[in-house]
């Protein structure tokens, strides 16, 4: 995927019916044509809602293009829905610039989220445009017929539009010839651990083609723009815009906000890659940074598996460090959740040596994360067996867990609390932890666990090893949408014991379900969920190593939620848990307020806007 993470240390904290186009022509009556003409000349005329404010009408290219058993047919009106949106006084041009974005291209929450926030903001009335790599041949997305020259490169760009939101690819065979088919994990290189050798170039291409999009595509947005870099693959667009456009007169009020969402994920190169990027010298101080790995983990240089250690005591080697430079040169620094923020400015360690880097840039804020509330949404999910809602939760998930429990090999007993675990196999996400607890939770208790995932092959093989067992364990080691969605459904609890967590989708879709999290208290997880409320939280884990301090920590905690099963307390949290509003709504009016700070836009009214924005812990 993306570059090596360093190691690092922490210490504990503490436990916290439509018709087609042209259809007249092919038998609709003309009377029926002139009643749907007669309707949109009606709605194009009404006056809009008194206190509301259009959005500005986007010219685009002429080349674009279950049953409900248990639920009423009006419970999604008890779901928490958001308020009525109130639409800005100054609507922004706004261009999120990443590498992923779902349901194009994904590895993680990064595709997520710029997949689903620019959504919510367009529906606020922004226009709003997103950038990312063609890495396949998206049968929604066609060509502008724009080409530019960029680093000596022809470079096209395709367009799709999407509720809203302007979805522009990159289209260079560095993108489209390494990963042409399912993309996967292969977009950063065919395997983890071993990126592309050209990745600098890669990457280096699609800053400036992302920044040059935002005003030569026929639906241009012009130069007084902001843009979203999203992570290191996008970390040059604010180096280029501050030390190569506005020097020469170009886009000279444009901003940029760099989000991280991972900080482990640097973007760390050789040095000798500095004259393929074509920035000016004065630009190379900023990325200039030592670390004491020996390999920057290409194709060339693979990160092993079994390696153990590939520090060598007091050897530094120097290296160019792209996420240094975005924080260095961005207009303001954004990450995934409060807490995340502050822990990467705590210490070396959970800042992965960029803390005062930080510091220098001038600090960093917290946004949480939302979700997709409408594919996460058991009122409308078809791959269970029976859709719920909060009125109906706790025979939806009766059925569901019943269902589950016999497709898996389980033994089917309802008395029996069900804990989940669905996530990548890896050592970020605890799963060396979990598994060395899984035979002492179903020794102890009367739990039944399950996991989804894949990953590194080695705990795919353990994973296997370990579960299924006697009908009280099972695993699937796949990629499987439809069984993620049955275990947020069917599951009692849902077992989050990631070592860091910037912020987190999986507890927020489990509850979104009414699986109560049982999670690690590091990052957006102590955002997201509420002791003895909307979960349970384990405490931090060690960032480095397998302890039996943390492995009986997740024993005793799984042990305590399950001593609460089929109580009143329960009941309420798993209540709580469902009935959020997680959705994108609330941290969209964050963002926007942020993007209006950074505009000098109503400064004092965007400030007191994002300090109204609450996280969800504060929020129950």
């Amino acid at each position: 995927r993306r570059t090596r993470r360093t190691r690092r240390t922490r210490t504990r904290d503490e436990m916290a019916t439509g018709v087609k186009r042209g259809s007249a022509r092919r038998g609709v009556s003309r009377g029926a044509a002139q009643v749907r003409t007669t309707a949109r000349q009606a709605a194009a005329t009404r006056p809009a809602k008194q206190g509301s404010k259009q959005a500005p009408r986007v010219p685009v290219s002429s080349r674009r293009s279950g049953v409900c058993a248990f639920a009423a047919p009006s419970e999604d009106t008890a779901m928490a829905k958001p308020a009525m949106v109130e639409l800005p006084k100054t609507p922004q041009d706004i261009v999120f610039v990443a590498a992923e974005v779902a349901p194009w291209s994904k590895t993680g929450g990064l595709g997520d989220v710029v997949g689903g926030l620019p959504i919510e903001l367009a529906k606020r009335g922004h226009r709003v445009m997103t950038v990312a790599p063609r890495y396949d041949q998206y049968s929604d997305a066609w060509d502008t017929s724009v080409v530019l020259e960029i680093m000596g490169e022809r470079v096209g760009f395709f367009h799709s539009k999407k509720k809203g939101v302007d979805r522009v690819f990159i289209d260079h065979p560095c993108f489209l010839a390494k990963v042409w088919g399912k993309t996967g994990s292969k977009l950063y290189g065919l395997k983890s651990g071993a990126d592309f050798v050209d990745n600098s170039k890669r990457f280096r291409i699609f800053c400036e083609a992302a920044i040059e999009a935002a005003r030569c595509l026929p639906f241009s947005y012009g130069e007084d723009v902001t843009f979203v870099a999203n992570d290191w693959h996008s970390a040059l667009v604010p180096v280029l815009l501050r030390d190569v456009y506005k020097p020469s007169g170009q886009f000279l009020d444009a901003k940029c906000a760099f989000c991280v969402h991972n900080i482990a994920f640097q973007g760390r190169f050789w040095q000798d890659t500095w004259d393929t990027l074509g920035l000016p010298d004065s630009s190379k101080e900023i990325f200039e940074f030592e670390d004491g790995y020996d390999k920057v983990f290409t194709e060339d240089e693979p990160d092993e598996e079994d390696e153990e250690s590939l520090k060598e005591l007091g050897l530094t080697y120097a290296k160019l460090n792209w996420m240094k430079a975005g924080f260095l040169s961005s207009d303001k620094n954004v990450t995934v959740s409060p807490n995340y923020a502050e822990e990467v400015v705590s210490n070396p360690s959970k800042g992965v040596e960029l803390d005062n880097v930080i510091a220098e840039a001038g600090g960093i804020e917290g946004i949480v994360n939302g979700m997709d509330s409408e594919t996460f949404n058991p009122l409308k999910c078809k791959f269970i067996p029976v859709r719920y809602g909060p009125q109906s939760v706790a025979e939806g998930k009766a059925a569901a867990k019943e269902a589950l429990q016999a497709e898996l090999g389980l033994d089917v007993d309802p008395a029996a609390p069900l804990v989940g675990f669905v996530g990548r196999l890896e050592e970020q996400k605890g799963v060396d932890v979990m598994l060395a607890a899984v035979d002492q939770i179903v020794s102890e208790t009367n739990c039944q666990v399950v996991i989804l995932g894949t990953g590194k092959k080695s705990y795919e093989a353990k994973v296997k090893k370990v579960m299924g067992k006697g009908g009280r364990t099972a695993a699937v080691v796949k990629f499987a949408p439809r069984v993620a969605r049955m275990i947020f459904a069917g599951s009692d609890y849902l077992l989050v014991p990631s070592r860091f967590e910037p912020c987190g989708l999986i507890q927020m879709q489990g509850m979104a379900y009414g699986a109560v999290p049982i999670v690690a208290s590091t990052g957006g997880l102590v955002d997201t969920v509420k002791e003895g409320v909307t979960g349970f939280h384990i405490g931090a884990l060690d960032p480095d190593a397998l302890v039996e301090e943390d492995v009986q920590a997740v024993a005793e905690t799984v042990a305590f939620a399950a001593q609460k099963y089929g109580t009143a307390a329960f009941e309420e949290m798993r209540d709580a848990c469902i009935k959020q509003d997680l959705s994108w709504s609330e941290p969209a009016r964050k963002w926007e307020a942020l993007v209006e700070e950074m505009k000098a836009v109503e400064v004092e009214e965007a400030v007191a806007k994002k300090e109204s924005v609450a996280t969800p812990v504060a929020k129950v």
